[in-house]
């Protein structure tokens, strides 16, 4: 098939005369992510010159694909249809849960972290966070590709015992997360964080992170790692 003819067939799919007709399964706010994403991805990777770049920009090609299309294979395959709005979470993302023993109490743990602006001090792949008031804040992530940025607010408030957030309406990321402050003996406390993060494009977003070489298990643990270093030589403060 010539590339013309490729073209004039997504251009049918898309009006509603082609084979993925009745298999619409993309929601518009993710077609329309998955579209630029792609994009990006494939400029991205075709300035790359290997064959590394080569795979980044045909992943970025099929995301363009789907998003143009409203049509994902995956989605098709294990019964997901967001094309009705529906928000798809769990599974599909990218979950992380790591923890780290700090040597100093629950409380003075708290009042670091409930200052969000202080986070991009320890966590790598924050360039920055502004709080806008006491519940919502603004995020900007560095990612392979560029900054991605979103607001996000508290979810959930619990003094010197947990801090719960997720992001607010936004087309480009879902995100949500937590940290926990429990005692571990005498001047001692646990920190839990459990995150969540759903890259545009799903489950193809998350092959293509995988594929930039970017580790959330690991980078999240180094992160805490930075968190407890910090706090213990007095760094950071509430």
């Amino acid at each position: 098939m010539s590339t013309m003819e490729q073209a004039k067939r997504i251009g049918d799919m898309t009006r509603g005369g082609g084979d993925y007709a009745s298999g619409l399964n993309v929601g518009d706010g993710e077609r329309i992510a998955s579209t630029l994403a792609g994009g990006i991805l494939a400029i991205y990777g075709l300035s790359r010159g290997s064959f590394g770049g080569w795979l980044v920009a045909a992943l970025g090609g099929i995301l363009a694909y789907r998003g143009v299309t409203g049509h994902c294979p995956v989605y098709a395959t294990i019964g997901i249809d967001t094309a009705e709005g529906k928000r798809v979470r769990g599974n599909l993302g990218i979950k992380v849960d790591k923890s780290v023993i700090v040597e100093a109490p629950p409380e003075r743990l708290y009042g670091v972290w409930r200052n969000f602006e202080n986070l991009p001090r320890f966590m790598s792949h924050l360039d920055r966070v502004t709080v806008v008031d006491r519940h919502r804040s603004h995020w900007r992530v560095k990612t392979a590709v560029g900054i991605v940025e979103w607001d996000a607010e508290i979810i959930n408030d619990q003094q010197n015992e947990l801090i719960a957030w997720r992001t607010l309406d936004n087309q480009w990321v879902d995100h949500a997360g937590s940290v926990r402050f429990e005692p571990f003996g005498l001047g001692r406390t646990l920190v839990r964080v459990s995150l969540q993060y759903d890259p545009p494009g799903g489950k193809l977003g998350r092959a293509v992170v995988s594929l930039l070489g970017e580790d959330p298990e690991t980078q999240i643990q180094q992160d805490l790692g930075a968190f407890k270093r910090a706090i213990e030589a007095g760094e950071l403060a509430a």
